[in-house]
């Protein structure tokens, strides 16, 4: 099974391409190349306001590798530019140097210079960095990096899945989750590493986190993809924590396993990420003021979040690969509106044509909550990645 173009008329086909061409290598790209660099003190000014300028000169791993896998990425999926090669270099050498503590775990936060302010926040950190170190050392050659990668991520398989208890709220919760996060990231590095080393070994993780997404966090009978659940998959909406829809993180759940379903010929799987898709999406839209919300409770109950109606910019990315990817398997027409409408808004809203790049965080109304372009947590990932995407998948390419 492959994705086919005849769903999308041609001439529409050529308009996407050159939009999102034109924005990742007019626009996103050159602006990162030219604020992101510390040249004194090597890698990556992670927090940068809306000019580029740094607001802090602390450094965080978690937006550095994430860099660092995209540049990286670039480099062996797009052009072997060299500009491209430095700049994910420029990052891997601080990380390599100053994101390890002694005993192996990565630190989430360090000053200017590489010294230590945070020990790791999550798994998560260091699942990014895993993926750095396997797209740098395919990039470069250096078959050690990428085993290292491997390394890493089989330190964090046996985390994944497991029950927990979650402290959403700031403190534990006395009750076993199973956190949709975790099959996430898990297809997420295990995608990374089968397309670097092309060993069947991974393509298998990613199939066990779908299987996984599948049987647990998607329940059709609720039209909803829940973010926590019971070990075993049984929703628990007597607590309110186990009630949490994430439009934006369930969409970006959907095209992966749309990805994988399309690679791995399974019909049915493609089927049930378009389900998601469309459940996440009318879902998440604001039928008011546009824009896709950022959290929501299954019941209509408050959620906990005090951001849960914002418009966050990664989310309305997800939904714009997930929709368009779901059209352009399916030719499906509701599919196609919510992807229009969710570019839209998004280039109406989002974009700073003043000084590039796209704005990260909006209130409800679609003011920006701060014109700062990025943070601790976001930075060059989800509109970088799904910029690509979009433009191969309208090549005609789905990598």
């Amino acid at each position: 099974m492959t994705i086919s173009d005849g769903n999308i008329p041609a001439p529409q086909l050529r308009a996407v391409r050159d939009r999102y061409h034109g924005l990742l290598f007019a626009d996103v790209v050159p602006w990162w190349l030219r604020h992101a660099r510390d040249e004194e003190q090597g890698g990556y000014f992670n927090c940068l306001n809306r000019d580029g300028t740094p607001y802090t000169s602390e450094k965080y791993f978690w937006p550095t590798a994430r860099q660092v896998w995209f540049f990286s990425h670039l480099y062996r999926h797009h052009e072997a530019r060299p500009e491209w090669l430095a700049h994910a270099r420029h990052g891997f050498d601080f990380l390599d140097r100053y994101g390890f503590a002694s005993d192996g775990k990565m630190y989430f936060r360090t000053g200017r210079a590489g010294e230590p302010r945070a020990t790791c926040l999550s798994l998560y950190t260091e699942c990014f960095a895993a993926m750095a170190y396997a797209a740098f050392g395919a990039a470069t050659g250096q078959a050690g990096h990428v085993r290292r990668a491997v390394q890493m991520f089989q330190r964090i398989l046996p985390r994944l899945g497991k029950p927990t208890d979650t402290p959403l709220l700031g403190y534990p919760i006395l009750a076993e989750f199973h956190l949709h996060a975790h099959d996430m990231i898990r297809l997420t590095v295990a995608e990374v590493l089968f397309d670097v080393t092309g060993e069947r070994l991974w393509r298998d993780e990613s199939v066990r986190s779908v299987e996984s997404i599948l049987t647990r966090h998607w329940h059709p009978q609720l039209d909803a993809l829940l973010e926590q659940v019971s070990p075993v998959g049984k929703p628990m909406l007597d607590l309110p924590e186990a009630r949490l829809v994430h439009p934006g993180h369930a969409l970006e759940s959907a095209w992966m396993i749309l990805e994988v379903a399309l690679a791995e010929h399974r019909e049915d799987w493609v089927a049930a990420a378009v389900a998601i898709i469309r459940s996440s999406y009318r879902r998440g839209w604001d039928n008011e003021l546009g824009g896709l919300r950022y959290l929501m409770n299954l019941d209509g109950s408050p959620a906990h979040a005090l951001e849960a109606d914002c418009k966050l910019l990664w989310p309305q990315c997800e939904a714009l690969y997930a929709t368009f990817l779901g059209w352009k398997a399916t030719g499906a027409a509701d599919l196609r509106g919510f992807y229009e409408q969710i570019e839209q808004y998004l280039l109406a809203h989002f974009r700073d044509p003043e000084h590039g790049e796209f704005f990260g965080y909006l209130n409800r109304d679609g003011s920006p909550i701060f014109t700062a372009k990025a943070n601790g947590w976001e930075g060059c990932f989800h509109l970088p990645r799904v910029l690509f995407r979009m433009y191969q998948a309208a090549r005609g390419l789905n990598q």
